[in-house]
């Protein structure tokens, strides 16, 4: 085996100690450590040197070994050579030894070996430095070590490291045969299924990106996840499968769980949410609060081994299961088990996002090439301007002056210097709910200083009352500065005055370059694929600066089993939505009388949907109504699926476009029997939408479009595709607006509404479902 490896990496993962840190004291001893080795440097005298790289080749059991790293410094004294590693560190100096942090003097040793070898000495000496970062007080520890003590030590160290390389290795070497031998795991392919695996095998192959338009019952989970695993071919490739719903991590699991039952050999991980994952109620990441934090990389590297040769799946229920056994945050130890697993199951943000992506998969020099599959990619545009996007609201930063006033006067008082801008700003907003204005580096800079300020009251009170939720409203300004450091053309400085909550927001308007730069420079190949990437050019544009290839597989459903009927004789603007309610009141009770079952009506908003609510409600209703609340739970959620599962009457839901029942769930079979689409979905007009119509037009002459057509007419895409969710399925989708008779709206229609048939009345309309249903009466 040929092991190059740094010794930085050695020595955290065989000696590593302490506590889990919550984010913010972790940025900010990150930033104070790099300060305070480049002031402690700068103190060296001619002929002294600072992060000195070394390299040293070795053979250690059989095994070629290349160590590399950086040394902190190669400094004299009493005239010789001393190896100098540079700590910086909030503990009292007086309680620091070589032993309080192993990795310290190990990390130290490494590379006194090294360099002992390379320059043939017979011993060498070392200095471990400790800098306190409050007092700037040093603490030097000395050793001198022969060549025959580093050796001792170098060997045992080696050896744990390369123990733990060779079970990983072991199993590579079985999932490499297994891959060589796995065969496609059911009977035969599904119409289409086929073509979908050779575009993503050969894009894998080319390192490509591709867009793959993949409708319900193609079966695009294994026709992904299938061929992404054929094509590696290299130990440094890994798959990322990337969903942002929990359906779409188990339908993964099951898949790979399938293969494996016909022999694949592999390890898959499923990432969640740290607050899903999370065992305590109150989430604090201090040892102090959570006993799952304390010494968290002390009991690390046993409880690694532990389910690496134990298991295969690393489900969140095993992940919990080891991390209770072992007393180990879940998400963490999710987090730190990832880069031993061979498929990945997490969210977008694992990879996109500029605080969250996994470091060790997504930086520069990252020594992994992934395998993006994208599942349900038309989600991806918002969700990546949002990942760039941060705001600093007046209401949450006088809430943490509040809750951080507990741990003294001086912390709210620091909060004071940026209520003074915000409050300055509000004045000059005026009625405008939304307002571009020049990027104020002022303003940032007095974000950056109050994290620093609430890190410090963090690190030195412990126990504060509400302390998690002062950690988010801390994180959410760690969010508006860093966002802040790729502001260019593609971002908006703004004032925003939304529903009286006054904010200044940093806005992403184009998320595309950075999605991009992060595909061709830290990954292999990337596969974004959904039933609904309608216009392609859309996604294509907003994802991928207009890079990829694409293919369209046609639906393997007949599509004479959707009915689609547009009704174009009614406006559903927000001018006309008064004298539209009679006439989308008279076709849901066409629909509902139409035949026995359960419906949608789908609403651009919540304003009208209760428009019609309020009128539809005066009419003696021989259905039942089921009313989305702008409010309602994930539990509630799930209550109002079951009533669609288990329902014997007629019954309608009032629904919102691109709400949480409008996308994500398989109304299976009878759960659901037809649509109604009101409007063409357009979002909001004004505002931050107005801003991204103007930064488009401008960049490729379609403002409207890229701002306002297209994201709408992709809600609609998603209502409609609600109705088809298997083979035996059959259902109507009725499109209310005349709007969907003009040209543009018709040349974005998928192919499988081919079925369509124009209506302008409420008779035709009924005419035109009693004839459908008795086709398909049973």
């Amino acid at each position: 085996m040929i092991v190059k490896v740094n010794v930085k990496e050695i020595v955290e993962t065989v000696y590593r100690s302490g506590d889990l840190i919550s984010e913010t004291a972790l940025l900010k001893r990150a930033e104070i450590g790099a300060l305070i080795h480049r002031e402690h440097q700068a103190r060296y005298l001619e002929g002294e040197r600072s992060e000195v790289y070394i390299e040293y080749a070795d053979q250690v059991d059989g095994h070629e070994v290349v160590i590399t790293g950086r040394i902190d410094g190669l400094i004299r004294v009493g005239g010789r050579i001393v190896i100098e590693e540079i700590k910086s560190t909030t503990w009292e100096l007086d309680v620091l030894d070589e032993n309080t942090v192993p990795a310290h003097l190990a990390q130290a040793k490494m590379y006194a070996y090294c360099y002992l070898k390379q320059n043939q000495l017979p011993d060498i000496a070392v200095r471990l430095t400790y800098v306190h970062v409050e007092s700037k007080q040093v603490k030097i520890l000395d050793f001198t070590y022969s060549e025959e003590e580093l050796y001792d030590f170098y060997l045992v160290t080696l050896r744990l490291y390369i123990d733990w390389l060779e079970q990983i290795d072991r199993h590579e070497a079985e999932r490499e045969k297994s891959l060589a031998g796995l065969q496609f795991p059911f009977p035969e392919y599904r119409a289409g299924q086929k073509d979908l695996i050779d575009a993503v095998y050969r894009n894998i192959l080319n390192r490509e990106i591709l867009y793959a338009i993949a409708p319900t019952g193609v079966g695009k989970t294994i026709a992904t996840l299938y061929p992404a695993l054929k094509a590696i071919n290299k130990k440094d490739q890994k798959v990322f499968y990337l969903t942002a719903k929990n359906l779409g991590k188990k339908v993964a699991l099951d898949t790979v769980n399938l293969m494996m039952e016909k022999g694949l050999k592999c390890k898959v991980i499923e990432i969640t949410a740290k607050e899903t994952a999370c065992f305590q109620k109150t989430k604090d990441c201090v040892a102090e609060k959570c006993p799952y934090a304390r010494d968290y990389y002390g009991k690390l590297f046993a409880a690694l081994r532990d389910i690496y040769c134990n298991e295969d799946m690393f489900t969140k229920e095993a992940l919990a299961e080891y991390a209770e056994k072992h007393r180990l945050c879940p998400f963490e130890f999710s987090l730190d088990l990832s880069y031993y697993a061979d498929i990945i199951i997490c969210d977008y943000n694992y990879v996109f996002c500029p605080l969250t992506h996994l470091q060790r998969y997504f930086e520069v020099g990252a020594k992994y090439r992934p395998i993006l599959l994208i599942d349900e990619a038309h989600n991806m545009p918002p969700r990546n301007r949002a990942m760039y996007s941060g705001i600093v609201a007046e209401k949450q930063v006088n809430l943490l002056r509040r809750l951080i006033g507990v741990a003294g006067e001086e912390y709210a008082r620091a909060c004071d210097e940026l209520l003074a801008r915000l409050d300055a700003y509000r004045r000059t907003i005026s009625d405008e709910d939304y307002l571009v204005v020049p990027a104020d580096w002022g303003f940032v800079e007095a974000v950056k200083q109050l994290v620093m300020v609430m890190s410090d009251a963090l690190d030195e009170h412990r126990d504060l009352p509400r302390r998690s939720d002062i950690i988010t409203l801390v994180f959410e300004l760690i969010r508006f500065y860093t966002v802040a450091d790729y502001f260019d053309e593609n971002f908006v400085f703004a004032l925003s005055n939304d529903k009286d909550e006054f904010a200044v927001k940093i806005d992403c308007l184009d998320a595309g370059k950075f999605v991009l730069r992060t595909i061709r420079e830290m990954t292999l190949s990337s596969v974004f694929f959904s039933a609904t990437l309608y216009p392609l050019t859309y996604y294509m544009k907003t994802l991928t600066e207009g890079e990829g290839n694409d293919v369209a597989i046609p639906s393997p459903f007949d599509t004479e089993r959707l009915k689609v009927i547009v009704l174009p004789t009614i406006s559903t603007r927000y001018r006309n939505r008064e004298q539209s309610i009679e006439a989308i009141i008279d076709a849901i009770r066409v629909l509902a009388g139409s035949r026995p079952g359960n419906y949608i009506t789908f609403f651009p908003s919540y304003a009208y949907m209760e428009l019609v609510r309020a009128q539809l409600s005066a009419y003696n209703l021989d259905f039942s109504l089921i009313v989305q609340n702008p409010d309602f739970t994930p539990r509630e959620r799930e209550e109002v699926i079951e009533l669609f599962r288990n329902n014997k009457e007629t019954q309608v839901g009032l629904f919102v476009m691109g709400g949480m029942f409008s996308e994500g769930i398989d109304y299976l079979g009878d759960m659901l029997n037809g649509v109604i689409v009101i409007g063409v979905g357009l979002p909001h007009v004004g505002g931050y939408n107005d801003a991204a119509k103007e930064y488009y037009d401008q960049k490729l002459g379609q403002g409207f479009d890229f701002a306002y057509t297209y994201p709408g007419f992709a809600k609609v895409v998603q209502a409609v595709g609600r109705v088809i969710r298997s083979e035996e399925d059959y259902g109507v989708a009725i499109l209310i607006d005349d709007r969907f008779a003009y040209r543009k709206y018709q040349s974005l229609f998928p192919e499988q509404w081919r079925n369509l048939t124009w209506v302008n009345d409420t008779f035709a309309l009924s005419e035109e479902l009693r004839s459908f249903w008795r086709r398909f009466a049973r």
